[in-house]
């Protein structure tokens, strides 16, 4: 009985000469085995290279941080757990006490909770609004040793000119991070134009079907080292290699996705343009000329995530517009299959909106993988039942 039940507990391996899949394996394991003990004696050395601890590496990760690298190009790339993940173990890493962190326009909300609680840590930080990039350096001290910002900027969607940044921060000594996961690798790569360090949410584009959370750095492959000895081991955000997997997965259809997307936004918003319901639009392509100028100057196309601001609004005339759609789900994230639409305002947040320069009737909407007639005809109706 003891031997049947040895069967069980048999670490297995696989015959790889005649094994090679299309689809990539998911390497689901906490650990790997070592060869024996010398083998053990030189990995923990750093003598020899060997997967040893999922934490610490894993194959079907190392594949989609090389693809995420090449697609940026990046000299490397770390996964995480999820983008906040990325977005704490670079700023964790990168910053130390003493030093201030200056944030740069509308970004995602909770990068700025997580800068702001690093003040009991004895970092200092500065939230700026800005419209023009020359007015960032106004507020550089000389302990500033990060900058970090969108572009676009999430609410507003507003373009920095990121070779300024760079010029400006590496004459200073200032590391600069962008979250780029609105432009995804395909649109935009800052590292390019001197941006030290690029997130994203892997949550959104990337995966692109609404059923991962996960987030990467891509960057030099001197910063990624310091970021994955701290920020990734003793952090531990680690990414599952499921999610991993169905990342890559996602990336096979992201241009098409892309190309599909953006066609569509260009009719929603030439239709949001006409309606005298509509205030504003924020939009890189909406947004006047000089951030045309910029969108030109470093994307190669445009995300189907905007802003949309409902005209003279009021509670009951944004529950009405939302409650009526019937093909926009109201759903937090963004960037899968289906379209999605969100209220800045919560129903007992007025104050916080005025104090984040938005307005009351300013909504998110990403556009989907739906047919554009479809969309327009549901937001017709729905700005109708909201304007009876």
């Amino acid at each position: 009985m003891k031997d049947i039940e040895n069967v069980c507990l048999e670490v297995d391996e696989l015959d790889f000469d005649n094994y090679s899949p299309i689809s990539p394996d998911i390497v689901l394991t906490s650990s790997f085995k070592f060869k024996n003990f010398d083998h053990y004696v030189k990995v923990n050395a750093k003598e020899e290279f060997a997967y040893t601890y999922t934490r610490d590496g894993n194959p079907t990760l190392n594949l989609l941080e090389t693809k995420l690298a090449r697609l940026e190009k990046g000299e490397a790339a770390q996964m995480f757990a999820s983008g906040m993940g990325a977005i704490s173990a670079s700023i964790l890493t990168l910053a130390k006490a003493g030093d201030h962190i200056i944030i740069v326009n509308t970004v995602y909300g909770s990068s700025v909770k997580l800068i702001k609680q690093l003040s009991k840590f004895g970092i200092e930080s500065t939230k700026i609004d800005v419209s023009d990039t020359l007015e960032i350096f106004d507020y550089v001290k000389n302990n500033t040793s990060i900058i970090y910002f969108e572009s676009p900027s999430s609410q507003k969607f507003e373009m920095l000119d990121l070779e300024l940044i760079s010029k400006f921060s590496k004459d200073k000594g200032i590391f600069t991070i962008i979250d780029n996961t609105w432009s995804t690798p395909l649109l935009q790569n800052p590292l390019v134009h001197g941006i030290d360090v690029v997130i994203h949410s892997c949550s959104k584009y990337i995966g692109g079907h609404s059923d991962i959370v996960g987030g990467v750095v891509i960057s030099s492959k001197k910063i990624i080292d310091e970021i994955v000895e701290f920020g990734q081991v003793l952090l531990g955000a680690t990414m599952s290699p499921m999610n991993a997997w169905l990342a890559l997965r996602g990336l096979r259809t992201l241009p098409v996705r892309l190309k599909s997307q953006q066609e569509t936004l260009q009719q929603v918003i030439n239709f949001l343009q006409e309606d005298p319901r509509i205030e504003r639009i924020y939009h890189p392509l909406c947004n006047g000329e000089q951030q045309s100028e910029l969108a030109h100057k470093y994307l190669k196309g445009y995300g189907s995530l905007l802003g949309v601001v409902l005209k003279d609004a009021n509670p009951e005339i944004i529950k009405r517009f939302i409650d009526s759609l019937e093909h926009f789900t109201l759903a937090y994230s963004w960037g899968g299959f289906e379209s999605l639409v969100m209220s800045v305002y919560k129903g007992n947040n007025i104050n916080e909106i005025k104090e984040r320069g938005l307005s009351l009737g300013q909504l998110r909407m990403y556009i989907g993988l739906e047919d554009s007639e479809l969309l327009i005809s549901d937001l017709k109706n729905a700005l109708d039942q909201a304007y009876q």
